[in-house]
């Protein structure tokens, strides 16, 4: 298993972010990369529509083909409806107490185009459901609004999707499958 942090915080790019490693900590490369994204995204878009869901499958898989194929269509979908330039995300495969995994999702979008999930959440639940055959969760306050330099609206965002990167739950799994994913957003250094 790759480094685990218990730090309460974590530095990056010069920024200080508190984050939930509660329990059985934090693993760093995948907290840094999913920070590393939400700032690619900021560096483009002065807003951006940060949301949070989960996907179940019903059975084992060795791979996450099932994860390729809901982003494909997902993100297909939310390129032709919001005009989208460019799509964040982030996804940690888990496997605790169950025989099958499941995934925890982070979606980021252009916060100009889209500021409240309510047609997002419905086809996250077509695709996942009918298309791929799982189950989709959607917790309590599941999205936010974060805004360029304001620091409080991005920590929050922060706080809650550090979850993702726990070290419980990652590892039960063949050696060549990922315990993530991320988007490749590049930063914009015309921003900085």
């Amino acid at each position: 298993m790759k480094y685990i942090t218990r730090d309460k915080a974590i530095t990056i790019n010069g920024k200080t972010w508190w984050v939930n490693s509660k329990g059985s900590g934090l693993l760093t490369h995948t907290i840094k990369s999913m920070i590393g994204q939400v700032d690619a995204m900021l560096s483009y878009h002065s807003k951006i529509h940060l949301i949070r869901f989960d996907l179940r499958v019903y059975g084992y898989t060795e791979n996450n083909d099932i994860i390729t194929k809901f982003n494909k269509r997902f993100h297909r979908w939310l390129e032709r409806k919001y005009k989208l330039s460019r799509i964040g995300f982030c996804w940690c495969r888990e496997q605790e107490n169950q025989k099958h995994q499941h995934y925890h999702y982070v979606l980021m979008v252009d916060g100009h185009k889209v500021r409240h999930p309510h047609e997002i959440l419905p086809k996250i639940k077509e695709i996942w459901e009918l298309g791929l055959q799982g189950s989709e969760f959607t917790p309590k306050n599941c999205y936010y609004n974060l805004k360029r330099d304001d620091y409080d609206s991005i920590q929050k965002a922060i706080w809650r999707i550090s979850y993702l990167a726990k070290a419980r739950g990652k590892g039960y799994k063949p050696t060549q499958t990922k315990n993530y994913g991320t988007s490749r957003v590049i930063f914009n250094l015309k921003t900085s």
